[in-house]
C-alpha cells in the first residue's frame, strides 16, 4: 500500500509533495507516476491565487490510500469524476474507497474543513477533476448573498447523502473529456485547461442556482441515468439496422416515452434520432474519405435507402459532398 498525506491549503505545496514523491525530476505540468505505482499522471493548475484546478489520471498498479487532512478555512472543493466510489461519512471526515461499480460520471461537493480517507485498489481506473475554491474566493460574495451561501452549504450536504442525484451534464461530460483526456494535437499550453477548468466551475454555479428544494433538487437518478446510456450504446452498436423508434427505445430503458426523450436529449444534447443519424453519418465518413469505400457499399451496409437524402445529410454534417464516382 502507498501511502500520502496532504491537504489543499497551498496548490504550489501540492504540487512539490507529489512531485517528489513520484516523479522529482519533472519539470513539466504532468507529474507522472514511477511503474510500480500507476500508469498516468496528475496535474495541479492554478487558475488563479484563489481557485485551483487538479487532474487525475491514471491506472493505479498498486494499492493507493490517499489521506486529505481537513484545514481551518471553509473551502469548496468540487470533485468531477468518471469512476465509482463507495462513501460513508464519519464524524470528522469522509472514507472513500474505489468502486468498479458502473457510472456515467458524478459530481460531488465537500467542504475542505472535512478530511477524507481515499482507498484506490490495484488496477483502478481513476479519471477525475477537481476544482478548489479557497474560502477567500467565496467569502465576499457570500457575505453580499446569504441566500447563496446556504444554497452551497445544502448543496454541500446532499451531494454526500444522495450522490446518485449528481450526474454529469452533458456539457460537463464534454468539458471534464476535454481536461482529463485532451486532444494533445490541439493543446498549446495549461491555458487550455484553465479556460476548461472556469468553464467547468461556470457549471457548479449554474447548478446552484438550480436549486428549488433540499430533498430532490434534481428529479433524476443514476440507475435512470445509465438506462440512457445503456441505450445510446444500443444505438451505437446497432447502426447497421433500421432506427426503431423512441417508445421502443423508452421501454428498454424502463421509462416514460417523455421522461426518456427529455432526458436523453438532456444528456446527450441530441434527440435519439439525430443521435442515431448522427452516429451512422459519422461512421459513414470514416468508411468513404478512410477506407476508400463506393457511396454504394456504404449505403448497402449502413441500411441508407436514398442516395440523394444521404448525400444532402453528408453535406450539411461535414461541408463536403462524398465523391458520386467513388
Amino acid at each position: 500500500m502507498h501511502k500520502y498525506t496532504f491537504d489543499f491549503s497551498d496548490i504550489d505545496k501540492l504540487r512539490n509533495y507529489f512531485r517528489s514523491q513520484l516523479d522529482p525530476n519533472s519539470t513539466t505540468d504532468r507529474i507522472y507516476f514511477p511503474p510500480e505505482i500507476g500508469e498516468g499522471y496528475l496535474s495541479y493548475y492554478k487558475i488563479s491565487p484563489e481557485v485551483f484546478l487538479l487532474v487525475n489520471n491514471y491506472r493505479a498498479n498498486a494499492d493507493i490510500e490517499y489521506i486529505r487532512q481537513p484545514i481551518n478555512e471553509k473551502d469548496i472543493i468540487l470533485h468531477f469524476r468518471k469512476y465509482a466510489l463507495d462513501h460513508q461519512l464519519e464524524k470528522n471526515q469522509i472514507i472513500s474507497t474505489y468502486s468498479d461499480s458502473y457510472t456515467p460520471g458524478n459530481m460531488r461537493c465537500m467542504d475542505g474543513q472535512q478530511g477524507e480517507q481515499v482507498f484506490i485498489t490495484k488496477g483502478a481506473e481513476v479519471k477525475s477533476t477537481m476544482i478548489v475554491l479557497k474560502s477567500s474566493y467565496t467569502e465576499p460574495y457570500f457575505m453580499k448573498n446569504n441566500d447563496m451561501a446556504e444554497r452551497v452549504d445544502s448543496y454541500i450536504r446532499y451531494s454526500h447523502q444522495h450522490i446518485n442525484k449528481f450526474y454529469l451534464s452533458y456539457k460537463q461530460s464534454n468539458l471534464f473529456d476535454q481536461i482529463v483526456e485532451p486532444d494533445v494535437d490541439k493543446v498549446e499550453n495549461y491555458l487550455y485547461f484553465i479556460a476548461r477548468g472556469i468553464r467547468l466551475l461556470e457549471t457548479f454555479w449554474k447548478d446552484v442556482l438550480k436549486w428549488e428544494t433540499e430533498s430532490n433538487p434534481f428529479n433524476i437518478n443514476s440507475a435512470q441515468v445509465g438506462s440512457i446510456y445503456k441505450v445510446s450504446n444500443y444505438l451505437r452498436n446497432n447502426i447497421q439496422e433500421p432506427f426503431i423508434g423512441v417508445d421502443q427505445l423508452a421501454a428498454m430503458a424502463h421509462m416514460s416515452r417523455t421522461n426518456f426523450f427529455n432526458m436523453f436529449k438532456e444528456i446527450h444534447n441530441q434527440t435519439p434520432l439525430e443521435f442515431f443519424n448522427n452516429r451512422r453519418l459519422e461512421i459513414s465518413y470514416n468508411m468513404i474519405i478512410g477506407d476508400g469505400l463506393s457511396i454504394r457499399e456504404v449505403m448497402d451496409t449502413l441500411n441508407y435507402s436514398n442516395s440523394s437524402k444521404f448525400r444532402k445529410a453528408f453535406f450539411n454534417k461535414f461541408d463536403i459532398y462524398p465523391d458520386m464516382n467513388s
